[in-house]
Protein backbone atom coordinates (compact mmCIF):
# COMPACT_ATOMS: atom_id res chain seq x y z
CA UNK A 1 0.00 0.00 0.00
CA UNK A 2 1.46 3.35 -0.97
CA UNK A 3 2.10 5.89 1.79
CA UNK A 4 1.19 9.34 0.52
CA UNK A 5 2.11 11.42 3.55
CA UNK A 6 4.25 10.77 6.61
CA UNK A 7 4.91 13.16 9.46
CA UNK A 8 5.91 13.47 13.10
CA UNK A 9 2.93 14.24 15.34
CA UNK A 10 2.09 14.65 19.02
CA UNK A 11 -0.86 13.30 21.02
CA UNK A 12 -1.77 14.77 24.40
CA UNK A 13 -4.23 13.13 26.80
CA UNK A 14 -4.45 14.77 30.21
CA UNK A 15 -0.94 14.88 31.62
CA UNK A 16 0.30 12.31 29.11
CA UNK A 17 2.12 13.31 25.94
CA UNK A 18 3.16 11.00 23.10
CA UNK A 19 5.26 11.58 19.99
CA UNK A 20 4.24 9.34 17.11
CA UNK A 21 4.72 8.79 13.38
CA UNK A 22 1.57 9.51 11.36
CA UNK A 23 1.13 7.90 7.95
CA UNK A 24 -1.79 9.05 5.78
CA UNK A 25 -2.50 6.31 3.26
CA UNK A 26 -5.05 5.00 0.79
CA UNK A 27 -6.77 2.83 3.40
CA UNK A 28 -10.20 2.58 5.07
CA UNK A 29 -9.32 2.06 8.73
CA UNK A 30 -6.91 3.19 11.43
CA UNK A 31 -4.01 1.05 12.63
CA UNK A 32 -1.96 1.84 15.74
CA UNK A 33 1.33 0.02 16.36
CA UNK A 34 3.83 0.23 19.22
CA UNK A 35 7.24 -1.29 18.50
CA UNK A 36 9.57 -2.82 21.12
CA UNK A 37 11.78 0.29 20.93
CA UNK A 38 8.65 2.22 22.10
CA UNK A 39 8.21 4.08 18.84
CA UNK A 40 4.57 4.65 17.94
CA UNK A 41 3.15 4.55 14.41
CA UNK A 42 -0.40 5.42 13.37
CA UNK A 43 -1.64 4.60 9.87
CA UNK A 44 -4.77 6.54 8.97
CA UNK A 45 -6.99 7.03 5.91
CA UNK A 46 -5.75 9.79 3.62
CA UNK A 47 -8.80 12.01 4.15
CA UNK A 48 -8.65 11.79 7.99
CA UNK A 49 -9.03 15.10 9.80
CA UNK A 50 -7.30 16.04 13.04
CA UNK A 51 -10.41 15.46 15.18
CA UNK A 52 -10.90 11.92 13.77
CA UNK A 53 -7.29 11.05 14.48
CA UNK A 54 -7.54 12.50 18.00
CA UNK A 55 -10.76 10.58 18.67
CA UNK A 56 -9.21 7.28 17.59
CA UNK A 57 -6.15 7.82 19.79
CA UNK A 58 -8.35 8.66 22.78
CA UNK A 59 -10.29 5.41 22.29
CA UNK A 60 -7.03 3.47 22.12
CA UNK A 61 -5.33 5.34 24.96
CA UNK A 62 -5.60 2.57 27.59
CA UNK A 63 -4.10 0.02 25.19
CA UNK A 64 -1.40 2.48 24.12
CA UNK A 65 -0.33 3.32 27.66
CA UNK A 66 -0.36 -0.33 28.83
CA UNK A 67 1.68 -1.41 25.81
CA UNK A 68 4.27 1.31 26.39
CA UNK A 69 4.52 0.29 30.05
CA UNK A 70 5.10 -3.34 29.09
CA UNK A 71 7.91 -2.39 26.74
CA UNK A 72 9.38 -0.04 29.34
CA UNK A 73 9.31 -2.87 31.89
CA UNK A 74 11.11 -5.10 29.40
CA UNK A 75 13.60 -2.33 28.67
CA UNK A 76 14.45 -1.90 32.35
CA UNK A 77 14.87 -5.63 32.93
CA UNK A 78 16.64 -6.23 29.64
CA UNK A 79 19.67 -8.46 29.90
CA UNK A 80 22.35 -9.58 27.53
CA UNK A 81 21.12 -12.28 25.19
CA UNK A 82 21.99 -15.70 26.61
CA UNK A 83 21.36 -17.72 23.43
CA UNK A 84 19.13 -20.25 25.14
CA UNK A 85 15.85 -21.88 24.10
CA UNK A 86 12.85 -19.58 24.31
CA UNK A 87 14.64 -16.37 23.39
CA UNK A 88 13.68 -14.57 20.18
CA UNK A 89 15.78 -13.54 17.22
CA UNK A 90 14.97 -11.38 14.19
CA UNK A 91 15.93 -12.64 10.75
CA UNK A 92 14.91 -10.97 7.46
CA UNK A 93 12.06 -9.06 9.05
CA UNK A 94 10.51 -11.94 10.98
CA UNK A 95 10.75 -12.79 14.66
CA UNK A 96 11.74 -16.39 15.40
CA UNK A 97 11.87 -18.40 18.62
CA UNK A 98 15.20 -20.00 19.42
CA UNK A 99 15.32 -23.76 20.11
CA UNK A 100 18.61 -25.36 21.20
CA UNK A 101 19.06 -29.12 20.89
CA UNK A 102 22.03 -31.39 21.50
CA UNK A 103 23.15 -33.20 18.33
CA UNK A 104 26.08 -34.73 16.49
CA UNK A 105 26.91 -31.50 14.58
CA UNK A 106 26.84 -27.75 15.12
CA UNK A 107 24.25 -26.41 12.70
CA UNK A 108 21.27 -24.09 12.34
CA UNK A 109 18.02 -24.48 10.44
CA UNK A 110 14.73 -22.62 10.16
CA UNK A 111 11.46 -24.47 10.64
CA UNK A 112 8.23 -22.47 10.68
CA UNK A 113 8.60 -19.73 13.28
CA UNK A 114 11.59 -21.44 14.92
CA UNK A 115 15.34 -21.17 14.50
CA UNK A 116 16.62 -24.58 15.59
CA UNK A 117 20.24 -24.84 16.72
CA UNK A 118 21.94 -28.21 16.99
CA UNK A 119 25.03 -28.20 19.23
CA UNK A 120 27.64 -30.86 20.02
CA UNK A 121 27.95 -29.39 23.50
CA UNK A 122 25.40 -28.80 26.24
CA UNK A 123 22.31 -26.92 25.12
CA UNK A 124 22.92 -24.60 28.09
CA UNK A 125 26.39 -23.63 26.89
CA UNK A 126 25.54 -20.00 26.04
CA UNK A 127 28.94 -19.08 24.63
CA UNK A 128 29.07 -22.03 22.26
CA UNK A 129 25.48 -21.41 21.19
CA UNK A 130 26.38 -17.79 20.47
CA UNK A 131 29.33 -18.86 18.33
CA UNK A 132 27.13 -21.21 16.27
CA UNK A 133 24.45 -18.56 15.72
CA UNK A 134 26.98 -15.80 14.98
CA UNK A 135 28.70 -17.97 12.37
CA UNK A 136 25.34 -18.82 10.77
CA UNK A 137 24.33 -15.15 10.68
CA UNK A 138 27.70 -14.19 9.19
CA UNK A 139 27.21 -16.78 6.45
CA UNK A 140 23.67 -15.55 5.80
CA UNK A 141 24.84 -11.92 5.64
CA UNK A 142 27.42 -12.77 3.00
CA UNK A 143 24.85 -14.61 0.89
CA UNK A 144 21.85 -12.29 1.31
CA UNK A 145 23.74 -8.99 1.08
CA UNK A 146 25.66 -10.25 -1.94
CA UNK A 147 22.48 -11.36 -3.72
CA UNK A 148 20.73 -8.04 -3.14
CA UNK A 149 23.73 -5.94 -4.18
CA UNK A 150 24.19 -7.91 -7.41
CA UNK A 151 20.50 -7.55 -8.28
CA UNK A 152 20.48 -3.77 -8.00
CA UNK A 153 24.01 -3.34 -9.44
CA UNK A 154 22.81 -4.96 -12.68
CA UNK A 155 20.05 -2.35 -12.92
CA UNK A 156 22.53 0.50 -12.56
CA UNK A 157 24.74 -0.79 -15.36
CA UNK A 158 27.99 0.10 -13.61
CA UNK A 159 31.06 -1.54 -15.09
CA UNK A 160 32.56 -2.69 -11.80
CA UNK A 161 30.67 -4.09 -8.83
CA UNK A 162 31.86 -2.75 -5.45
CA UNK A 163 33.13 -5.07 -2.78
CA UNK A 164 30.96 -5.57 0.30
CA UNK A 165 32.18 -4.97 3.82
CA UNK A 166 29.97 -5.85 6.79
CA UNK A 167 30.33 -4.27 10.19
CA UNK A 168 28.36 -2.98 13.16
CA UNK A 169 27.37 0.67 12.69
CA UNK A 170 25.50 2.69 15.30
CA UNK A 171 24.08 5.47 13.12
CA UNK A 172 24.16 4.24 9.54
CA UNK A 173 22.64 1.38 7.60
CA UNK A 174 25.30 1.63 4.92
CA UNK A 175 28.04 3.74 3.35
CA UNK A 176 29.91 4.04 0.05
CA UNK A 177 33.67 4.59 0.00
CA UNK A 178 35.02 7.74 -1.67
CA UNK A 179 36.73 5.67 -4.37
CA UNK A 180 33.39 3.86 -5.03
CA UNK A 181 35.10 0.47 -4.67
CA UNK A 182 33.45 -0.60 -1.42
CA UNK A 183 29.91 -0.65 -0.06
CA UNK A 184 29.74 -1.13 3.72
CA UNK A 185 26.50 -2.60 5.08
CA UNK A 186 25.35 -2.69 8.69
CA UNK A 187 25.43 -6.17 10.22
CA UNK A 188 22.00 -5.54 11.76
CA UNK A 189 20.40 -5.36 8.31
CA UNK A 190 20.10 -9.15 8.47
CA UNK A 191 17.24 -8.53 10.94
CA UNK A 192 15.28 -6.53 8.34
CA UNK A 193 13.22 -7.63 5.31
CA UNK A 194 15.10 -8.20 2.04
CA UNK A 195 13.31 -5.19 0.52
CA UNK A 196 14.99 -3.01 3.18
CA UNK A 197 18.41 -4.49 2.39
CA UNK A 198 17.74 -3.81 -1.30
CA UNK A 199 16.75 -0.23 -0.48
CA UNK A 200 20.05 0.37 1.36
CA UNK A 201 22.00 -1.14 -1.56
CA UNK A 202 20.23 1.18 -4.03
CA UNK A 203 20.88 4.14 -1.74
CA UNK A 204 24.60 3.44 -1.57
CA UNK A 205 24.99 2.64 -5.28
CA UNK A 206 23.31 5.96 -6.06
CA UNK A 207 26.15 7.67 -4.20
CA UNK A 208 28.60 6.44 -6.84
CA UNK A 209 27.18 9.09 -9.20
CA UNK A 210 26.02 11.61 -6.58
CA UNK A 211 28.02 11.98 -3.38
CA UNK A 212 25.46 14.35 -1.85
CA UNK A 213 21.74 13.95 -1.25
CA UNK A 214 20.84 16.37 -4.03
CA UNK A 215 17.96 16.25 -6.52
CA UNK A 216 19.99 14.16 -8.94
CA UNK A 217 20.67 11.62 -6.20
CA UNK A 218 16.98 11.21 -5.38
CA UNK A 219 15.96 11.03 -9.04
CA UNK A 220 18.49 8.26 -9.61
CA UNK A 221 17.57 6.39 -6.43
CA UNK A 222 13.83 6.60 -7.08
CA UNK A 223 14.27 5.27 -10.61
CA UNK A 224 15.61 2.02 -9.12
CA UNK A 225 13.12 1.63 -6.26
CA UNK A 226 9.44 0.62 -6.03
CA UNK A 227 6.90 3.39 -5.56
CA UNK A 228 6.48 2.45 -1.88
CA UNK A 229 10.16 2.99 -1.06
CA UNK A 230 9.32 5.62 1.56
CA UNK A 231 7.25 3.01 3.39
CA UNK A 232 10.27 0.69 3.34
CA UNK A 233 12.56 3.46 4.62
CA UNK A 234 10.13 4.51 7.36
CA UNK A 235 9.57 0.92 8.50
CA UNK A 236 13.33 0.36 8.60
CA UNK A 237 13.90 3.43 10.74
CA UNK A 238 10.91 2.94 13.07
CA UNK A 239 11.15 -0.80 13.68
CA UNK A 240 14.88 -1.33 13.52
CA UNK A 241 16.36 2.11 14.03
Amino acid sequence: MKSLRAMQSKFCYGEYKYDYHLFLENRKSFSLVVYPNQRIALKAPLESCESEIESFLVRRWVWLENTLKEFEKYKKSKYSKRYLSGESIYYLGRQYILFINTGSDDKVKISGNKIIVSTKKSSNNSEHNRQIIDKWLDDRRNVVYGQQLIKVWKDFGYEKIPQIKIREMRKRWGSCSKDNNTITLNARLIETPTEAIRYVCVHELSHIKHRDHNKGFYRLMESHLPTNWRNIKNDLEIRFG
